[in-house]
């Protein structure tokens, strides 16, 4: 299994018990990843934290984070902003960096608030390399009922993010949406706009409104348009845990079935078979 060419991306803001227990499925899961590809022991790691908001409270949370962060992961780098820039705004500048190095051409992201499956790693880089060297992004979880992408732990390569990074900036310039502008922009992001901008967009291309305004949405609108392919693993791969959040609430939990979501935890020659077999359809 090839790994010299990957990163692992961790995305955090002020959640410091939440990111705690991701770590704790992280380093299971580079352990099993290491076990398979010695060579993985080598895969670079980078926290992206987000700075904190104007508040005393914020800044406490912010700085937890650093050192929970530092103390699992003592060999990371942590890159953390001075304000609270926002999750499009962090994304973009983290991939963009990442990818200036020759030497990455493959990102595996994942957020704050997830348990990954012990086998999550080997599956997504084993349907990363299935998938050739096209551009394409790959969730670590199926698909879900409307086509994307499980955005909390995904894989993308360069030609992914290369496909959508210059819309994705457009999205954050026309609507303001860096907080280092503005405190709390892309949480009080205009919908109504970004919608009808998007659904005329959507529309040209000869594709679907996105059904949203998040950064998730805006660049699977812009892989589409590229032609990048989107792929889930067959198995899921990853649970979200946070009940909290920008778009999360109890009642959406509910509602999208995240409360009942369960890792797959078979051993990994069950779980191999399977991805090589999805893949090769």
């Amino acid at each position: 299994m090839r790994t010299q060419d990957v990163a692992i991306v961790l995305f955090a803001y002020n959640r410091p018990e939440k990111l705690r227990q991701t770590l704790s499925s992280l380093r299971v899961a580079i352990g099993e990843l290491i076990s398979i590809a010695p060579s993985a022991a080598d895969i670079p790691v980078i926290v992206a934290l987000d700075g904190p908001r104007s508040r005393e409270v914020d800044r406490r949370a912010v700085h937890e984070v650093e050192l929970v962060a530092r103390a699992n992961l003592p060999t990371a780098e942590i890159h953390r902003e001075s304000v609270n820039r926002g999750l499009p705004s962090l994304l973009l500048k983290t991939l963009d960096s990442l990818f200036e190095s020759r030497s990455i051409r493959r990102a595996i992201c994942i957020e704050d608030d997830v348990q990954l499956s012990q086998t999550a790693l080997l599956a997504l880089l084993h349907a990363s390399e299935l998938a050739g060297e096209a551009g394409h992004v790959i969730g670590a979880a199926p698909l879900h009922a409307d086509g994307s992408v499980e955005h909390q732990a995904l894989l993308l390569n360069a030609a992914a993010h290369s496909a959508c990074s210059s819309f994705l900036a457009g999205y954050i310039e026309r609507f303001s949406l860096d907080g280092a502008q503005r405190e709390g922009a892309y949480g009080a992001r205009d919908h109504a706009a970004i919608s009808a901008w998007s659904e005329q967009i959507a529309r040209q291309a000869g594709l679907p409104a996105p059904g949203g305004t998040s950064q998730d949405r805006m660049r699977e609108l812009a892989w589409k348009i590229a032609k990048v392919r989107l792929d889930g693993l067959p198995m899921r791969g990853v649970r979200h845990r946070g009940l909290w959040g920008q778009h999360n609430t109890p009642w959406y939990a509910l509602r999208t079935g995240q409360l009942w979501q369960r890792l797959d935890q078979r051993p990994w020659p069950e779980i191999e078979r399977e991805v090589r077999a999805s893949f090769a359809r």
